[in-house]
């Protein structure tokens, strides 16, 4: 007798469930990373006719109307948080992070300025290590360094005097690990659907000034774009979210060098951005680091306890 649709789902979701927490943060993460790149795509296109700082503020403001329904039923946790000065802070960092981030994807080629990112990574381990209290064998440090290497394989077009923009996404990217650790650290005191409704909030009360002062009426095909952008935004954060309140961060981390890999090829796919030799030697070492990192999460149980697993998006 054939199974039901949703009896299939409830089998899938238990079965998600009984995986080790970092092995399943990280098929998380790796469903993030995907609509990270199409985002990316979105917003280079969309900013052809609107400033980025707009964008921002559409696609959040939509992306908290999407999400309206999910924080009314968790009305009674977000309205009594515990961790908030942690989750304005994220907030904050969540800021310049998406600023800097969204505007040096319009005017860096894909890999490079992914590539750039690719330093977040170090800030998390570090970070993670030094206040959360995660502990980082060697393997790892061992896979982080050799991914961080293929990354410096990958800056050698920057040989020269780094651009403006450069350095704006190496700022988004410091800028992110303070965002991910403090979710990390935020999110043992509160739920996945509180963190997100005040990184919203902080988010949509910076974005607001700011896009007033450059608006550009926004086209119907654009404002099409930002919403698609928007329910993006929300299905990717909150998948985010949750594989860092699963699995420790410093194991996933590592896992955004593929992003890396995703963006060169949608660069060179859709923009002509073809890859040097710097960027093909890279890439090896870094899925190698992704593929390594892959394999420890799924033998090795998290070391720290993890938050309590939200209920509805895994």
């Amino acid at each position: 007798m054939s199974t039901s649709p949703i009896a299939r789902l409830q089998n899938l979701r238990r079965d998600f469930r009984s995986l080790p927490p970092d092995l399943a943060a990280s098929l998380l993460m790796l469903v993030a990373m995907c609509m990270f790149v199409i985002t990316g795509v979105l917003i280079r296109d969309a900013a052809q006719t609107l400033p980025v700082v707009e964008i921002l503020f559409l696609r959040q403001t939509l992306a908290v109307v999407i999400m309206a329904p999910l924080f009314w039923r968790h009305r009674s946790a977000i309205l009594h948080p515990q961790g908030l000065r942690l989750h304005l802070l994220r907030g904050g960092a969540a800021v310049c992070a998406m600023l800097c981030g969204n505007t040096a994807v319009v005017y860096i080629p894909f890999a490079d300025v992914t590539a750039i990112q690719m330093s977040e990574v170090l800030f998390i381990t570090a970070l993670a290590a030094i206040f959360l209290g995660e502990k980082v064998g060697w393997r790892r440090w061992s896979a982080t360094a050799v991914g961080f290497f293929g990354v410096g394989v990958m800056l050698q077009p920057f040989s020269g005097p780094i651009e403006f923009y450069a350095l704006l996404a190496l700022a988004g990217s410091a800028a992110g690990a303070v965002s991910v650790v403090t979710l990390r650290f935020g999110s043992r005191f509160d739920t996945a659907e509180t963190v997100i409704f005040f990184q919203s909030v902080v988010l949509i009360a910076f974005f607001t000034p700011m896009a007033w002062w450059v608006w550009v009426p926004p086209p119907a095909s654009v404002l099409a774009i930002v919403i698609v952008l928007a329910v993006l935004q929300a299905v990717s954060t909150l998948l985010f979210t949750t594989a860092f309140r699963t699995g420790n961060a410093s194991a996933i981390a590592p896992l955004q060098y593929l992003r890396l890999l995703m963006m060169a090829g949608v660069g060179y796919w859709l923009y002509g951005e073809t890859p040097t030799l710097a960027t093909i030697a890279g890439s090896v070492l870094i899925v190698a680091a992704a593929i390594y990192t892959l394999h420890r999460n799924s033998v090795r149980q998290s070391q720290i306890p993890p938050a309590p697993r939200p209920e509805g998006p895994a």
